[in-house]
């Protein structure tokens, strides 16, 4: 019998690409249930849960430096709407929710701060992914990776990222859910481990690009994720940013 899971993220506020190529990839191996609303209205109790087998909590404000504009409506979203729905579970259902590297260093920013408070108040029954830099299809217009496909960029920044492949982040997902059980650690990396530096990416999707290098701040130097326990899982990407 497939498992029957109930995801955020595909509608409501700002749709997110994960859920949608999570959606779009694992759609026929699990009964996927979507949340059609936003998840700040979130009104339900435990008993809402009971069919289902997990949750995939993907529903987010991402975004580093919009983050900075706007922290209230990423508090908001991320933490307050998050509470939401960890308070109702209350442990009786597993959930996996989406983290992100930034939490390694989470005074940096307001988006790492969210990111840092869901995972002290997720529940016991969870775990949180470390998603490291995502790129991919129908990934947000704002997005380095999708602007420098476009060559919609001005400028480039001398940091290192941990490019990961969306169809790589959803294969982790679904890697965790099929064993969970197996799993005793609260939050993990998702991400290749092979830092690239962003002129490098520059230069190979957009060749003679002579974009001038800009320092900016509120924002990690160097991201590069430690995918080891995946890899025990059984996962390995399947994308390389360069290739």
């Amino acid at each position: 019998m497939k498992k029957m899971i109930l995801l955020t993220g595909t509608k409501g506020y700002r749709p997110g690409f994960i859920a949608g190529n999570f959606l779009r990839r694992y759609g026929d191996k699990y009964n996927i249930i979507e949340y059609m609303s936003d998840i700040r209205d979130w009104n339900h109790s435990k008993y809402f849960f009971e069919n289902f087998d997990f949750i995939v909590h993907l529903a987010a404000m991402a975004g580093v430096r919009r983050s900075h504009e706007e922290p209230e409506l990423y508090w908001d979203v991320n933490v307050n709407a998050s509470k939401k729905i960890f308070d109702s579970i209350d442990n009786s259902i597993p959930i996996i929710y989406a983290s992100s590297s930034s939490v390694y260093e989470w005074w940096l920013s307001p988006y790492a701060t969210t990111k840092w408070a869901m995972e002290a108040i997720a529940p016991k029954n969870s775990l949180g992914l470390r998603f490291h830099t995502v790129y991919g299809p129908n990934s947000r217009t704002d997005m380095l990776y999708d602007k420098l496909l476009k060559r919609e960029v001005s400028y480039i920044t001398d940091h290192a990222r941990d490019w990961t492949h969306v169809d790589d982040v959803c294969d982790a997902i679904d890697i965790c859910i099929e064993k969970y059980d197996l799993i005793d650690v609260p939050a993990i990396d998702v991400g290749n481990g092979k830092p690239v530096l962003v002129q490098e990416l520059a230069d190979h999707l957009w060749p003679d690009n002579n974009l001038p290098i800009k320092e900016v701040t509120g924002e990690r130097k160097n991201t590069c994720a430690d995918p080891s326990f995946l890899v025990q899982l059984g996962w390995k990407p399947r994308h390389h940013v360069l290739d």
